[in-house]
C-alpha cells in the first residue's frame, strides 16, 4: 500500500458562503463539515499522517472544535492569507521523505472517497504528480470581453480540476517555491506544478466530489451523507 500524507486546507473565509462562520465549521448531521472530510482520510489505508490547515483568525476556537475529529498522528496547523499560503504551511509541517507522496484537498469536500484517493495516490507513485478531474460535459463557447461568441470548443479537451491533487514530496516544494520566489500565486497546486515543467495525470474524479462553496451545494452533500451516515444525536 502506497503511503501518502495528506493536507487538508479548511483556512478559508467562506465570504461566498453567507453563514454566521466559516462554511468548513458549519454544523452538518451533527459535526463540523470538515469532519466529514477529515473522516473520509482517516479511512484511507493510503493516508499515513493528516495535516489539517485552519484560519490563522480564531485558530484557538477552531482547533477545539477541530481536534477530537482527528488522529493522534495529525496536526493542526494555522493558515495564511491565501490558499496557496495556507496548503504551504501544512507542507512546512510534514517531515518526509522528498520522494514521498502528498496529497492536497479541500476541506469542504466532504463527499471524496477513499477510492479515489487511493487511485490519485496510485498514479502519483507512477507519474510524480496526479489529480482528480472531471470532464466537462456542456457545450463550451469561448467569448470576447462583450461576451459575444467566439466559437465553439472542444470539450473533449477540457476537465474541471478537484481534489485531492497528490505529488512527489520534492516536486512540490519546488513549486512552491518557485511560485514564491516569483510572486505567483495560483488557484490550486497543479496550478504552480504545471509552471515547472512537469507533466501532471488526470485521475478521473466523482460528480459528487462536491466543494461546498453555496448553501445549496451544503443541501447536496447532506442528502448523500444521509444516505450513508446517520445523523449525530
Amino acid at each position: 500500500m502506497i503511503q501518502t500524507a495528506a493536507i487538508i486546507v479548511g483556512a478559508g473565509a467562506s465570504s461566498r458562503f453567507g453563514a454566521d462562520v466559516p462554511k468548513q465549521f458549519v454544523s452538518l448531521l451533527g459535526k463540523p463539515l470538515l469532519a466529514h472530510t477529515i473522516a473520509r482520510f482517516r479511512s484511507c489505508p493510503a493516508v499515513s499522517r493528516i495535516v489539517v490547515v485552519l484560519p490563522h483568525d480564531g485558530f484557538e476556537s477552531h482547533r477545539a472544535l477541530i481536534q477530537p475529529f482527528i488522529g493522534a498522528g495529525d496536526t493542526l496547523v494555522a493558515g495564511g492569507d491565501t490558499r496557496q499560503a495556507s496548503a504551504w504551511a501544512g507542507l512546512e509541517v510534514l517531515d518526509i521523505d522528498p520522494d514521498g507522496l502528498v496529497a492536497v484537498h479541500d476541506g469542504a469536500r466532504p463527499l471524496v472517497e477513499s477510492a479515489l484517493i487511493e487511485r490519485v495516490a496510485a498514479r502519483t507513485a507512477e507519474t510524480g504528480a496526479a489529480i482528480a478531474a472531471v470532464p466537462v460535459v456542456e457545450t463550451l463557447k469561448e467569448v470576447d470581453p462583450e461576451l459575444a461568441i467566439r466559437r465553439t470548443v472542444d470539450r473533449k479537451l477540457f476537465y474541471r480540476a478537484q481534489t485531492p491533487q497528490c505529488f512527489r514530496a520534492r516536486v512540490l516544494v519546488a513549486a512552491f517555491e518557485a511560485a514564491q520566489s516569483q510572486g505567483y500565486v495560483g488557484t490550486d497546486e497543479a496550478a504552480l506544478v504545471e509552471r515547472t515543467g512537469v507533466s501532471i495525470s488526470i485521475v478521473e474524479g466523482s460528480e459528487h466530489n462536491i466543494k461546498v462553496t453555496t448553501s445549496e451545494d451544503l443541501a447536496r452533500v447532506e442528502y448523500f451523507l444521509k444516505r450513508v451516515e446517520p445523523p449525530v444525536s
